[in-house]
């Protein structure tokens, strides 16, 4: 039976109404009459003493959280044959659903700006100690004050992290639209759960539509519409932030609140954004504020509701940051905020009024609550404290409007807008038959021919195994670790004056480079063979680019420097990669009318394809062992890592990396097979950067970035311990980098500007 109004419970709590029922109880609005606050009262009815026992042991840890977009507990008991209760902040205003079922739908601003109070409500309760997971979060129970003020409330269905995953009250409760579908039956629930119900809750919002089941949508029995559709005046960014929030898969989500925070940052939708910063609190417009807000029964008199709680930490510096421009461009600075800090309301005498009745609340507060409760406000100061050290170098100091979330590298401008390579510091006496001698064609016999190769077909030939290729062994050569990799040089395209786009080699040791080729139409993508004695390369190319329709590929043996067709003219083939042995050559084809990954056989001479017909597939690399070829796919809908067996036929492929919104590129095998190196950009951050994973956990995503430098296109040395990138700090000036496989010792290898890319280190 609920408790009527005008009951006392636990001899100092008066109930005022009943604010709601809910399927372990009801929620009261009620007085504390030894403080005179009004004050929220969860019960929950338990049925055993293991209930009781947990909730008393969560509850203590509910206690002690302190943060501005969260009600505070301020007390617990447990009444036996009755029930358990918290006591919580009463939020005087109407929740989210409420709103919306009067409005419609709410603005854009007002939406986003919600969606950043509850990030870091939940970057606060997440990063706990055990973390605290809500998992019951709904519009319902987001709650707005009528100064604006965003809460999340009700934790009736949270989850204290730790061994036995266990809620406050052993509840396993869904609400349709809003649970992710690992929340139906017994699965593990975590951080990227809550991720899942606030996309749904912003969906909600900005279309005026709680999105479909996701259990439904598991089952393929409903689909999520686009929310740009439901709603024209959504941008279509805005929306791809909202859907990959609400992706099925937990790995395709944000991974955590601060990385929605920082994408929902980048949009620049929210007025004075650079105000809210500063103060470190997200409020929306004051609403109107109907008369059923406010209850008629009030308490005498107004108190302030104990200390005003203890601000989020800053978030600065990952504020500080854009989706990259297209040039590489850093943004101007950002002019700091004009608006200063808030002061004390009223004059002095007022305040000093405050602070004494804050201190007299604080007073009785220490002598009433119970001991658990002693030490909440100290153990939130320093919890606080510990996270406003920065735990990333600063990234750009500025952000620059963004009206999409681009997955895109910034494209590369023609030869005609950078300033050219200049002229190479090689002493006169090393030309090219003095650095490099003649020797034999790599290709095994019978070498590529023209005339050979035969149609194209999408007909998988049987791939010879390695008992098929014994009777033609290829030496793969181990080189002997050096300080730079391996044998030292590096090739890579660069833009010339007067020649577009060509080869070039360097030696890292004394910064001295060459060029390779003179090509009509120019060259790019030099890949070394085994033996290092040849090279791939693609052409026609005059620029940097993800595609080349027209191109073909070529092998170049060093030693004569005259060029090979490998692929037929006119196909669109391009990103050649080796395979160990020496035999095969994987690389991306347009030949059928979209990307797909094709296999050339050096022996027979045949074109065979590696990945399925339809699904899109570029950026093809191998693995040491010969066994896999991971590439690129933007199938679905975000650009990720994907592996192919070689096998005959080939495996099936299957996605490895999850990185939620961020897009990866150009993956680099370590030369043990334990990591992937690969480009990654994120829309929440100015410029791209590394990220290398091991390859038994693909979740462990650690970023080798560098503030201020732009980094891609990874290359890792044959010995494993460097990876050449190209990087730039000034869009004109882009250059060939090297730094150790942990991201230290970063060096940038060309004393002259120009923009240079696709590096490869010589076996």
């Amino acid at each position: 039976m609920p408790l009527n109004p005008g009951d006392i419970l636990n001899g100092r709590y008066k109930i005022i109404s009943i604010l709601g029922q809910g399927g372990m109880g009801f929620v009261y609005h009620a007085l504390d009459t030894s403080l005179n606050i009004e004050v929220a009262i969860k019960e929950n009815i338990f049925t055993t003493q293991e209930y009781a026992e947990q909730f008393k042991r969560e509850a203590r840890l509910l206690a002690a959280l302190r943060h501005p977009n969260l009600p505070r507990v301020t007390d617990y008991f447990v009444i036996e044959q009755q029930g358990q209760y918290l006591v919580m902040d009463y939020i005087q205003g109407e929740d989210l659903k409420k709103r919306i079922e009067r409005e419609g739908k709410i603005g854009i601003a007002e939406a986003v700006t919600i969606g950043l109070a509850l990030c870091e409500a939940l970057e606060y309760l997440h990063s706990q100690d055990p973390p605290v997971i809500h998992r019951d979060i709904k519009p319902g129970n987001v709650r707005i004050t009528p100064e604006g003020h965003v809460y999340l409330v009700d934790f009736g269905l949270a989850k204290i992290g730790g061994r036995d995953q266990r809620t406050i009250t052993g509840a396993q409760a869904v609400t349709p639209g809003f649970s992710p579908p690992e929340q139906y039956g017994s699965g593990h629930t975590s951080a990227v759960s809550d991720i899942y119900s606030l996309g749904a809750t912003l969906y909600t919002a900005l279309s005026g539509e709680i999105p479909p089941d996701a259990f439904e949508r598991a089952l393929d029995q409903e689909e999520l519409k686009p929310l740009d559709e439901i709603n024209p005046e959504v941008p279509s960014a805005l929306a791809r932030i909202i859907e990959t929030a609400m992706a099925l898969q937990p790995g395709e989500r944000f991974q955590t609140a601060a990385e929605m925070k920082e994408a929902l940052l980048s949009l620049n939708l929210v007025p004075n954004q650079q105000e809210h910063l500063s103060e470190h609190e997200w409020s929306i417009a004051p609403p109107p504020q109907p008369e059923h807000w406010r209850t008629e029964t009030k308490p005498e008199t107004e108190l302030p509701q104990g200390n005003k709680p203890l601000p989020s930490p800053p978030w600065r510096n990952a504020r500080e940051a854009t989706i990259p421009e297209n040039d590489g461009n850093p943004p101007k600075p950002p002019t700091p905020p004009s608006k200063p800090p808030h002061a004390a309301n009223g004059k002095g005498g007022r305040a000093l009024l405050l602070v004494m009745l804050i201190a007299i609340v604080l007073a009785g507060w220490r002598l009433l609550a119970p001991a658990a409760f002693i030490n909440t406000t100290q153990q939130a100061i320093s919890a606080a404290e510990a996270k406003i050290k920065p735990l990333i170098p600063p990234l750009i100091p500025s952000r620059t409007p963004a009206t999409e979330v681009s997955a895109s590298i910034p494209t590369i401008v023609s030869a005609a807008e950078n300033t050219a390579l200049a002229p190479s510091p090689v002493p006169p006496s090393a030309t090219p038959s003095a650095t490099i001698k003649p020797s034999p064609t790599y290709l095994p016999s019978p070498t590529p021919s023209p005339t050979k190769r035969p149609t194209p077909t999408a007909t998988v030939a049987n791939t010879p195994t390695s008992s098929a290729v014994a009777s033609k062994p290829t030496t793969v050569p181990k080189p002997t670790p050096t300080p730079l990799g391996g044998s030292g040089l590096i090739a890579f395209a660069a833009y010339t004056t007067n020649e577009g786009v060509q080869i070039f080699q360097i030696n890292p040791q004394t910064k001295e480079y060459r060029q390779i080729t003179h090509r009509n139409g120019g060259a790019c993508q030099p890949r070394w063979s085994p033996d290092g004695k040849s090279l791939l390369f693609t052409a026609p190319c005059s620029k940097n680019a993800l595609s080349y329709p027209n191109a073909q590929i070529y092998l170049l043996h060093l030693g004569s420097l005259k060029p090979k067709e490998i692929t037929p003219p006119g196909l669109g083939d391009y990103d050649p990669a080796w395979s160990p042995d020496g035999r095969y050559i994987a690389f991306t084809s347009l030949r059928d009318g979209y990307p797909r990954i094709y296999y050339f056989d050096t022996l027979t001479d045949e074109t065979h394809p590696l990945t399925p017909a339809k699904q899109h597939a570029f950026q093809p690399a191998w693995s040491p062992d010969g066994k896999t070829v991971a590439f690129i796919s933007n199938s679905q809908g975000s650009y990720r890592i994907w592996m192919v067996g070689f096998a005959s036929p080939p495996t099936k492929p299957k996605p490895f990396s999850h990185s939620g919104i961020k897009a990866n590129f150009h993956p680099s095998w370590t030369p043990d097979g334990k990591w992937l190196v690969y480009g990654q950009t994120n829309p929440a951050l100015p410029l791209p950067y590394l990220v290398k994973t091991p390859l038994n956990n693909p979740l462990l995503e650690t970023r080798l970035l560098k503030s201020g430098l732009a980094m891609r296109e990874p290359a890792v040395s044959p010995d494993g311990r460097w990876i050449a990138f190209e990087g730039w700090e000034t869009a004109p000036e882009h250059k060939i980098y090297i730094m150790r496989l942990d991201g230290s010792s970063i060096t940038a290898l060309l004393k002259h500007g120009g923009k240079v890319f696709d590096a490869d280190w010589k076996p």
